[in-house]
């Protein structure tokens, strides 16, 4: 009698364009293997194998990328396993996240964490479902969540989210969207996780975090924790943001870990010099957003979010 063949399973994150986007990956590897657990292959999808991509356990090269969030798009065609979590390369782990399968496990083909507002009234999520025209009928809850993590079974019913994330994109304006003028991976995948019943997985204790302020932290301990209504709640993963890894704090995180590979960690009161050094970056980071702002704002008329 012949058995079933064991699905495969593995993280999975993305770089394309610069080596900017090569470098952020390879920290983020360097990161789960030494925090995350360890336990499952990584895989990169990029566009050229180099000396970032060799450090990878398996590497699927994307044709054409668009070298924005429309690679996201094609997640699924280029997916390296039967089963994979997404990570953003902009992302550093700080704890244990081999547990993570388990939330996903009886749920949708496509998912993420966050929430799902059944009030198809709310102001809330990343469309107004009001707005969304013939597909009002098939929508009963607008999902809201950050695109850094992304659940994925290679699947018709995964593969549909797809494609419907590649309609919106292409329609974006024909829709209600929340935040961004122009189109973005968490609207257009909202809508495709609305449209075919995939609903995000609320759970608190997770630990993620969208970096918007500088946190106490040190990815060498591993620690990383965030205070909200005088509680302080762990990290297991921080989403820094494309402009936050150009900031000190994440410069500093990464040196700690290029020490720590060299057999050369970094004592408390070095990382604390190190810092303010590196806290020039910040000025020019800031600067590099106005910049950006001015030119979308000659460009659209519209301002960023």
């Amino acid at each position: 009698m012949a058995t079933e063949p064991i699905p495969s399973r593995g993280f999975v994150t993305i770089a394309t364009g610069s080596e900017h986007y090569y470098r952020l990956a390879y920290n983020l590897l360097r990161s789960y293997r030494r925090n995350g657990g360890g336990a499952w292959p990584f895989a990169i999808i990029a566009e050229e194998e180099n000396s970032y991509t060799r450090a990878f356990d398996k590497v699927v090269l994307m044709s054409a990328p668009a070298h924005s969030y429309m690679d996201k798009l094609r997640l699924y065609e280029c997916l390296p396993f039967d089963e994979a979590i997404f990570i953003d390369a902009d992302c550093l782990v700080y704890g244990t996240i081999d547990d993570w399968w388990a939330y996903f496990e009886n749920g949708p083909d496509f998912s993420c964490f966050g929430c799902a507002y059944d009030d198809l009234s709310t102001e809330k999520g990343w469309f107004r479902y009001e707005g969304m025209g013939a597909y009002r009928e098939q929508i009963r809850f607008v999902p809201s969540f950050s695109g850094g993590i992304y659940y994925v079974r290679k699947t018709p019913a995964a593969q549909r989210v797809f494609q419907l994330a590649k309609y919106a994109a292409e329609h974006y304006r024909d829709f209600p969207f929340a935040i961004f003028h122009k189109p973005a991976d968490e609207p257009v995948l909202a809508f495709g996780m609305a449209v075919c019943g995939c609903r995000p997985v609320d759970v608190s204790e997770v630990g993620i975090y969208v970096k918007r302020r500088d946190l106490p932290m040190d990815i060498l301990k591993p620690a990383a924790s965030w205070t909200y209504g005088g509680r302080s709640f762990p990290v297991k993963l921080v989403h820094w943001g494309n402009f936050g890894t150009m900031k000190a704090q994440y410069l500093l995180e990464v040196q700690r870990l290029d020490r720590d590979l060299a057999g050369r960690p970094m004592n408390p009161l070095a990382a604390k010099l190190r810092y303010l050094t590196l806290l020039r970056h910040d000025g020019l980071t800031l600067l590099k957003r106005i910049r950006l702002r001015l030119r979308l704002l000659l460009s659209t008329g519209h301002s960023t979010p």
